[in-house]
């Protein structure tokens, strides 16, 4: 440990009685048990509350580990300064402990940890209790604005999340509405094409249904959905039932092979809308029924 300089002393006797060893240990970069030791052996304690006058750190400003500038705006005491963000939103928070200002361990309920875009904002969801619904939440945003996601499934390098969702409080007040135990969230069935996750695009859906609109571009060739060219030249058409591989026949052109696709896929469709009926929201029952494979997609 190196040597305590007599400039690391008189700072010690100037603010370890007022701010205590915490911040001396973060501004002197000294270890919090080796400036408690150093304090002890000079006799130097801190001053206690009932002697301090709290309108002395009114008006003190810290900068947050995060970047975010801070300001004590009412002092009652180390475990009850209240502080506002100098930012654009100018929030408030109630009951932080000094000792997290000078450690710049606050939280920015607006800063957007999430990919760079989520935040938790304020309000009664938290992620500590409300554990399903921001894993969702977060997993929406990963699969929107990862990198490593969007190189793996390509279509959804355009796909974002709706402004209003950004806000973990607006996104789990939809989540209580509307989910169902062990369903999955998608964008794909209320509105064919659709490349932003919202309140009014999405719906909780079982896998089962999920998986039958899951698009996989990565592994298809030149040819439509559902076809395939074999050895010989001809054109197959197959499409998946219950995770098993149905053969459709070999046609002559893609489009013959396509159209048979269609025909199967989007029967198939009804036949899963049908037996989860009594379970889905009557708009995802619609959807599927009204669902129309083209050749395009």
């Amino acid at each position: 440990m190196a040597k305590w300089t007599q400039e690391e002393i008189d700072f010690l006797k100037d603010n370890y009685p007022i701010k205590g060893g915490v911040y001396c240990a973060k501004s002197l970069n000294r270890g919090y048990t080796s400036i408690n030791n150093k304090a002890s052996k000079l006799n130097i304690r801190v001053i206690s509350e009932n002697h301090f006058n709290f309108k002395d750190r009114i008006g003190e400003k810290f900068l947050t580990n995060e970047g975010y500038e801070v300001e004590v705006i009412k002092y009652e005491g180390v475990h009850k300064c209240t502080i506002q963000f100098n930012d654009t939103n100018k929030t408030v928070l109630h009951k932080v402990q000094y000792g997290n200002l000078i450690k710049g361990d606050v939280t920015n309920p607006y800063h957007p940890s999430v990919h760079g875009v989520g935040y938790i904002g304020i309000g009664k969801y938290k992620p500590k209790t409300d554990k399903k619904a921001v894993s969702v939440w977060r997993s929406m945003f990963s699969r929107c604005y990862s990198e490593s996601y969007n190189n793996n499934f390509p279509t959804y390098k355009y796909v974002t999340v709706c402004e209003m969702w950004h806000n973990f409080q607006v996104f789990a007040e939809w989540f209580y509405e509307n989910y169902k135990e062990n369903f999955e969230l998608d964008k794909d069935i209320l509105v064919k094409g659709n490349n932003v996750y919202s309140n009014k695009t999405c719906s909780f859906v079982p896998k089962e249904i999920n998986y039958l609109f899951t698009k996989r571009q990565n592994r298809r060739g030149e040819y439509p959905i559902g076809v395939a060219v074999d050895k010989n030249g001809k054109f197959r058409a197959t499409f998946t039932r219950d995770g098993i591989q149905v053969y459709l026949g070999r046609y002559s052109t893609p489009e013959e092979a396509f159209k048979a696709y269609k025909i199967a896929k989007e029967k198939y469709i009804k036949e899963v809308a049908d037996i989860w009926k009594p379970y889905i929201d009557q708009k995802v029952y619609k959807a599927m029924y009204n669902y129309k494979i083209e050749i395009t997609d």
